[in-house]
């Protein structure tokens, strides 16, 4: 008597594909059924189910499309039928047997067929439609099914929450509870504070989160005295505008007989009334009313420059400037311990010019000492003094 086999999980994972679903499965052509010695008694090709006490009767007919029928009949004193699947494939097949009877067709035969070569899942001869998959499996499947629903949801709603809570978050910190309420200035010493104060009022109100710092910087930079601007905002309701102003180095007065305040590059900075006594003052030809923010001529611009080169000693003794417009002629009244003293520098233009200049007229007035002189020609490299 043949030894009973014990169930493939290979196998039970193919008839779990096969019958897994309701949609109709195609049948296949298989490949040539082997033939299998027969086991004490049985025909070739079919491996019958064995059972204790049974006695079994077996018909088999084959046909050339290779498709196989088999009846069995079998009775057994505990009346337990168990199913049969023949594994057709390049090696001799394989018997597993389920608890519960293999699906069949209306006649009650047909055995399973599980093609080896990969090409097609577990089919029946007739219709695989009828009845569906193996209970535990369906179970199983099931249960896998809605473990998988049950995460996929518990994130869904995670995600949810998580997007509640930063909407909420979000609104309170944009809202007027929020709203910027106090605003400190530094650093503005000639700043106009009527602009100031008019960026102040548009930043004031405005909810600390949605405070656009870069506007507000560009805002106050626009200030022709601000150099450079830091905007800040601090929760719940506060602001900070740090200002670095320009540097004034020189001063020249207009056609309207106002006085233009100039930076180093020859900015104006300003207006002011009267000749400020800590710069130097910039006189010559073709002034132009120039208005805060834009720049005077090059030749203003090229002595305001000169003005951050002159040593501590020179610039102590500058009384004032005159400069032609395009800046090709430039004198320097100094006052001296004699009296004034004329310096004819010539060309105002050229970084290196003016500080080969200036180191000339230095050294002459180191060598002439108290002499007193009234005119000293450092345009060239031959100094001339008289």
């Amino acid at each position: 008597m043949p030894v009973p086999l014990v169930p493939d999980e290979v196998v039970l994972d193919e008839l779990s594909r096969a019958f897994g679903g309701e949609d109709s499965v195609e049948v296949v052509a298989d490949v040539a059924q082997p033939e299998v010695p027969a086991p004490e008694g049985g025909a070739p090709g079919v491996i019958d189910a064995p059972a204790e006490d049974t006695t079994s009767t077996t018909d088999t007919t084959s046909t050339t499309d290779n498709v196989s029928t088999t009846d069995n009949t079998s009775t057994t004193d505990n009346t337990s039928t168990k199913g049969t699947i023949s594994i057709i494939g390049d090696d001799l097949p394989d018997a597993a047997y389920l608890d519960d009877e293999l699906e069949r067709d209306s006649s009650g035969s047909g055995p399973v067929f599980i093609d080896d070569d990969g090409s097609s899942d577990a089919v029946l001869p007739k219709d695989a439609s009828s009845r569906g998959i193996e209970p535990r499996i369906r179970q199983r499947r099931i249960g896998v099914k809605r473990a998988e629903n049950r995460r996929r949801l518990w994130w869904l709603l995670l995600l949810g929450a998580v997007l509640v809570v930063a909407i909420g978050v979000l609104a309170l910190l944009g809202s007027s509870l929020f709203a910027v309420d106090q605003v400190a200035v530094t650093g503005n010493v000639y700043t106009d504070p009527e602009a100031l104060e008019t960026i102040i009022e548009d930043l004031s109100g405005t909810p600390v989160l949605l405070v656009d710092t870069a506007e507000i910087e560009a805002q106050v930079e626009a200030i022709p005295w601000v150099e450079d601007a830091r905007v800040r905002t601090s929760f719940p309701d506060s602001a900070s505008i740090e200002i670095r102003e320009r540097t004034p180095v020189a001063a020249m007065q207009g056609t309207d007989g106002l006085v233009r305040v100039i930076d180093v590059d020859g900015r104006v900075l300003g207006l002011v009334d009267g000749q400020p006594v800590a710069l130097v003052w910039i006189s010559g030809p073709g002034t132009l009313d120039v208005a805060p923010g834009q720049f005077a001529s090059i030749g203003y611009s090229s002595a305001a420059s000169l003005v951050t080169k002159l040593t501590p000693e020179i610039r102590s003794m500058v009384d004032s400037m005159a400069v032609t417009p395009d800046g090709a002629d430039l004198v320097l009244m100094l006052t001296g311990e004699q009296g004034p003293i004329e310096v004819r520098f010539g060309s105002a233009l050229g970084e290196n010019a003016q500080i080969e200049k200036l180191v000339r007229l230095q050294r002459t007035l180191d060598d002439i000492g108290t002499t007193p002189v009234t005119v000293i020609d450092v345009s060239t490299s031959e100094v001339t003094v008289r």
